[in-house]
């Protein structure tokens, strides 16, 4: 077989460590870099869950999580009926 410049990258990476294939290993210089952005809606949301009052969220979803899965999960209608009218009667 013939190595080229086309095949020289698979080569190289045939020769790497298991942990080097895993953790994306690359010879050479870095180019470029990468940025991420987190807008300002997704940091609202953010604090707006750590200001929240109940400190038990997590708890409160991990349980519903739980009763999901072993389908003993009831949805309260009348309880989502009563939330939805309470806030459209703050937001008047």
């Amino acid at each position: 077989m013939k190595i080229d410049q086309f095949h020289t990258g698979y080569v190289k990476s045939a020769y790497k460590t298991s942990d080097e294939r895993k953790n994306g290993h690359v010879d050479g210089k870095t180019i470029g870099k990468s940025t991420v952005e987190i807008s300002t809606q997704a940091k609202a949301l953010v604090k707006k869950i750590n200001e929240s009052e109940d400190s038990h969220f997590s708890e409160k979803v991990e349980s519903i999580r739980r009763s999901i899965q072993e389908g003993s999960y009831k949805v309260d209608t009348d309880q989502i009926a009563d939330k939805i009218l309470e806030k459209i009667e703050e937001q008047k």
